[in-house]
């Protein structure tokens, strides 16, 4: 997987800048750790991961059996219900991206910690999108899928979410990385960021409006934007 390192954000558009050209999809995910690719229904589990296939099922079954007088609006559908249990902090398949650099940017910087932060960049084809058409269930895919979400949920729409949907590999019995997957290690780039120069780019994209009140458009956002404004 190529690696490069930044210390500015002009550094950083410069490796964007010659992507945003030649892919039909382009997406960013920050991390505060360089840690594995993974969904959170195959992170900090002992058991078989097939297993973890029907635990998912069976969570998203209650949460469909429970959720609708929670809800404004039900999900038509299990792509529609996995994105809903996703925002809410159900354990899926799902892994959250952006098609915004900088938001990615503010993710992997936020939280000021000693390691390293990565931004992970993802250059795939259309041939990777789900096609809500085919009724597919995402439980059944065979191979790791883009999922572009409908756009009715407000922090998708701050955060100009995208998801990648992750399959647990027959063969092996288990959630396969992203940077290790077969059909897409090979558009997966890494970008590093130093401890010494995440606030400098913290600053700098809060400057251009990426903050907690833009990443959270609702009064956990405010409250967490006022923390920090007024505490760091």
């Amino acid at each position: 997987m190529y690696a490069t390192q930044i210390s500015t954000l002009d550094q950083y558009l410069k490796i964007i800048e010659p992507l945003t050209s030649s892919n039909d999809i382009l997406l960013f995910r920050g991390q505060d750790q360089d840690k594995p690719l993974l969904p959170s229904i195959a992170r900090d589990d002992k058991r078989n991961d097939e297993s973890l296939v029907k635990t998912e099922e069976d969570m998203l079954r209650e949460l469909k059996r429970r959720a609708p007088l929670l809800l404004s609006r039900e999900p038509k559908t299990d792509w529609e219900w996995l994105v809903i249990a996703q925002h809410f902090g159900l354990r899926t398949r799902l892994l959250d991206w952006s098609s915004n650099p900088l938001i990615a940017l503010w993710f992997a910087c936020r939280s000021l910690s000693s390691t390293d932060s990565v931004i992970y960049i993802l250059e795939a084809s259309k041939n990777f999108l789900v096609d809500y058409e085919a009724n597919e269930s995402p439980f059944k895919i065979t191979h790791t899928r883009i999922l572009r979400p409908p756009m009715n949920n407000d922090r998708i729409v701050a955060q100009a979410g995208w998801f990648t949907v992750h399959k647990c590999s027959s063969k092996l019995g288990k959630f396969i990385p992203l940077e290790e997957n077969a059909d897409m290690k090979h558009m997966v780039r890494k970008v590093i960021v130093k401890p010494n120069d995440k606030i400098t780019l913290i600053q700098k994209v809060s400057i251009l409006g990426i903050n907690n009140q833009s990443i959270y458009p609702d009064i956990e956002g405010l409250c967490r934007h006022l923390n920090t404004s007024y505490f760091n």
